[in-house]
């Protein structure tokens, strides 16, 4: 796996300390270097996420470590919102938050 294939997920340094990932969200970014994924914890709030020092740009090497799935979501469009399911701190899926309902890895790569 070569990063620069994939090129940069912003995460929160939260989840970069063990925190669950509780939001994922992909936008264009404007930096050609990032994907546009933004990665959030559970315990990120509006005052955390608005400070650009809380967040580090990780390469797929260093993704898959915390979360292989977001390889399995990657490719999904910009504008895709998920909330992450969890049952006794395992992941167990997702939440689109623009059609408002759990959704399939392959309904989020539709």
């Amino acid at each position: 796996m070569n990063n620069s294939d994939f090129g940069g997920f912003m995460v929160s340094n939260n989840v970069i300390n063990g925190y669950p990932i509780q939001y994922t969200y992909r936008e264009k970014s404007s930096i050609s270097q990032l994907n546009g994924w933004t990665i959030l914890s559970s315990i990120d709030d509006e005052e955390y996420i608005s400070n650009p020092d809380n967040f580090t740009i990780l390469g797929v090497t260093s993704i898959v470590q915390i979360a292989p799935v977001l390889l399995e979501i990657f490719p999904a469009k910009y504008g895709t919102d998920l909330f992450w399911l969890y049952d006794d701190n395992v992941h167990i899926g997702f939440y689109d938050l623009k059609s408002e309902r759990e959704v399939t890895i392959t309904e989020i790569l539709q």
